[in-house]
């Protein structure tokens, strides 16, 4: 029987009653720490704006100001209030005990300065040293797709993996996989998204906030696996403030392309310190249409077979907020079954076809509970501001099945907490201390399980700080990070005996944003980043049906077709990053520029060896029911590589209802030794129009996917392509219901589109022309 983790049997037990301990031993009712002020945000002409977003620096609490823009919130003496309001230049006030009744007027603006949770220290967009992206509100309704890859593709320096409309994860610079750390919430989701790209990332953006992307290193707070950049799905599971009225927000959507049907529920409120929240949603698709194409089996298809999807999710959280801080605790269930695109079997050796014929016959079932704490405590002792500790437990499993019958499972219990500490200015540096640690427990058994059982700890220090020097802000930031794998070998390699291995990692970063004009800036981060390899990068043993080929890791070599154990010691991945910014954020036109140089030592990759399955000796091989000799061998390797490029967007404000805007990216990535990196995707230019008026809103944006002949060894070129979009919204109200009502045109001209990022791109091009209906109500 295999062993398991006894750190996991009780998850949360731990974090759960060290949080409680912190939060009854807190006076949370002691007014001496807190105070309450009221008052009212306005335009310039004085009318309120409604959902003015009103933040206490330091903590994570906020309100928003209701129809009358009036607020009340609590804040220690002399804190700094942030407030933001879409169209509007932010504001900065510091709260006076002896004047508790504020007043404030924004000035119309075309950037909205949006403060980036996943930052650590309550930076904004604007005052983070390395390039980050934020979609909130309307945009992220706009964009927001069944995958998260496919809603940020639109991002400049995101791409998406493309596995069909079911499973896309985000390219950030040319990296994914280990490299991106895909979080909900500042935690990590859990799942087995970064071990194959045919497995589906479990965080949804139809009940997000709002989406942050970290682009560039993330080290610092989230570890090794963030060297490429970090995805933050950011919602309000846990309630971090008390509202003056609950609120109810339902959608609903159809599209036409898969006959998408969705339907979404988010609600919120409290009463006296106790706030409560609850989403969910259900999504069935079926196969979508593709503009008409010839696959590599020379069939001409004009649907991509095994591209549905059935999914649902339920989730609550309660919180009890007080004064001197909160804690919160959070529940979820995601199900979800979907098509794997691409995924067949060949021909026996007797000539059988063994390919299903109906295509539901083989798909993936996934199902996750994940458990979620969060604590507060501000001003615990003197010269501390917050100590804060998120934890979450997740228990996910994934089935891959064969005529109703599971042929895999990967199964994956994990438990991660963070502990901070938040401290008052000391020199005049401001920021943080925290201790991170990481728990999984992964198995993968069946037919195709082609990464072994292992335990994986990863336990690390940090600090962050930040300190500010007139116009100019110094950033600087540090982490130490200890990695073990302890794994079991495949049960067909004939290998037997534990594998283990362990890693330390360094890490750090400088920074400064100079804003050498009031609203121009030049931003400089440099950073160096080590990333310990991860078990499937190690110890990856077997056929892999998502790729189509045998993948082998780091851990074995290959003698006389034979697969043993190497005495090679595999090296941490070393990426040396540096980032220039030049931001415009006053005025009618308002711009970023960001220019970027990494160079990663011993950068780990798949690289095809030339030989297929059929060199491989018979006890290596799989058995009778699902021959692959064809498969090509892959087998991870390491060398230096270098990522450079560059990405742009500016947005020219022509009146109050009207804007243009246009983005363009570029990643160039090259082995030292050996040409390009493989799935690199093409440069991308994007144009757009929009229009916001009253009750109508509308935009149209044209993008432009350039030609990517820029590969590897044994890859093909990808022709370009362009993708048109347009959408349009009308806001009305009935009785109390605030109403909108949205269609949405994807992909006008029907074009055929084939994703170079994708394994399976030649088999599964983007979905053709889509008309997408709906409606938000809110009350």
């Amino acid at each position: 029987m295999r062993r398991s983790n006894p750190f996991l049997r009780k998850p949360l037990a731990r974090y759960s009653a060290l949080a409680a301990a912190i939060f009854l031993t807190s006076p949370l009712s002691a007014q001496q720490y807190a105070e309450r002020y009221s008052g009212v945000v306005t335009d310039l002409q004085g009318q309120p704006l409604k959902n003015a977003r009103i933040h206490v620096h330091g903590r994570q609490q906020y309100v928003y100001a209701d129809d009358q823009g009036r607020f009340s919130i609590q804040a220690p003496p002399n804190a700094e209030l942030h407030i933001i309001a879409k169209g509007y230049t932010d504001s900065f006030v510091t709260v006076d005990s002896a004047q508790q009744s504020l007043n404030i007027q924004l000035s119309p603006g075309a950037i909205e300065r949006v403060t980036v949770t996943a930052s650590g220290i309550h930076q904004s967009n604007l005052e983070m040293a390395t390039p980050v992206s934020v979609l909130s509100a309307e945009e992220l309704s706009k964009r927001t797709e069944p995958t998260i890859g496919e809603t940020l593709k639109y991002e400049p320096g995101v791409h998406a993996n493309y596995y069909g409309p079911v499973a896309s994860s985000p390219v950030i610079r040319g990296l994914d996989g280990p490299r991106v750390k895909v979080l909900n919430n500042g935690l990590d989701t859990a799942d087995v998204s970064r071990v194959g790209p045919d497995h589906a990332i479990t965080a949804d953006a139809i009940t997000a906030q709002q989406i942050e992307v970290l682009r560039g290193p993330a080290t610092l707070l989230y570890g090794s696996g963030a060297i490429g950049g970090v995805v933050n799905v950011v919602d309000n599971r846990i309630p971090r403030q008390l509202r003056a009225e609950s609120e109810t927000k339902l959608e609903s959507r159809y599209s036409d392309v898969s006959e998408e049907k969705t339907v979404a529920l988010n609600h919120e409120g409290s009463r006296s310190n106790i706030a409560w929240h609850l989403d969910g949603f259900n999504r069935d698709a079926t196969d979508y249409e593709v503009p008409t194409f010839i696959n590599d089996e020379s069939e001409t298809l004009t649907t991509l077979e095994n591209s549905w999807l059935q999914s649902k999710a339920l989730n609550g959280g309660l919180s009890y907020i007080g004064e001197r801080g909160l804690l919160g605790f959070s529940v979820g269930r995601l199900e979800s079954d979907y098509g794997i695109p691409g995924h067949h079997h060949d021909e026996h050796e007797d000539g059988e076809e063994h390919e299903d014929a109906d295509p539901k016959s083989v798909f993936a079932r996934l199902k996750q509970n994940r458990f979620t704490l969060a604590g507060e405590w501000y001003h615990p002792v003197k010269g501390v501001e917050t100590l804060a500790l998120t934890a979450a437990y997740t228990d996910y499993q994934h089935q891959e099945i064969e005529h109703d019958v599971p042929g895999t499972t990967f199964k994956n219990k994990a438990l991660e907490s963070r502990l901070t500490i938040e401290h008052e200015e000391l020199a005049g540096w401001h920021g943080l201390v925290g201790y991170h640690i990481q728990q999984s427990d992964y198995q993968a058994f069946g037919e195709e399980a082609f990464t072994p059982d292992s335990d994986s700890l990863s336990q690390a220090l940090f600090v962050l700080e930040e300190k500010q020097f007139g116009n100019l802000s110094a950033q600087l930031g540090g982490r130490i990070e200890y990695v073990k794998h302890d794994a079991k070998p495949l049960s067909d390699t004939a290998i037997s005996g534990a594998v283990k291995d362990s890693f330390t990692a360094v890490s750090a970063s400088a920074g400064v944003v100079w804003e050498f004009i009031p609203g121009f800036s030049w931003a400089f981060a440099i950073s160096h980043s080590e990333r310990a390899p991860s078990a499937a990068e190690l110890y990856a043993n077997g056929a892999h049906m998502a790729t189509s080929s045998y993948e082998l890791g780091l851990g074995y070599q290959l003698q006389n077709g034979d697969i043993v154990l190497t005495e090679h010691e595999a090296e941490k991945e070393a990426a040396n990053n540096i980032d220039i910014t030049f931001r415009s954020f006053k005025g009618d036109l308002t711009f970023t520029y960001n220019f970027f140089y990494n160079k990663i030592n011993d950068y780990l990759y798949l690289a095809d060896t030339g030989l297929t399955m059929a060199d491989l000796s018979a006890d290596h091989g799989e058995d009778d029911e699902h021959l692959h000799d064809d498969f090509p061998l892959y087998q991870y390797q390491q060398q230096d590589a270098t990522l450079y490029g560059l990405e742009f967007e500016a947005r020219y404000q022509l009146n109050n209802s009207n804007a243009l805007l246009v983005f363009f990216d570029a990643v160039r990535a090259k082995l030292d030794n050996d040409g390009y990196l493989p799935r690199i995707p093409p440069y991308k230019t994007g144009l757009g129009y929009q229009y916001s008026g009253i009750s109508w809103s509308a935009d149209l944006g044209v993008t432009r996917y350039a030609k990517q002949d820029k590969v590897a060894q044994y890859e093909s070129p990808t022709a370009a392509y362009t993708l048109l979009d347009a959408n349009i919204n009308y806001d009305f109200s009935i009785s109390q219901l605030d109403m909108t009502a949205f269609l949405r045109a994807t992909n006008v001209t029907d074009e055929l589109a084939f994703v170079h990022s994708s394994f399976i791109k030649q088999d599964a091009p983007l979905p053709g022309r889509a008309i997408t209906v709906g409606i938000r109500a809110t009350f």
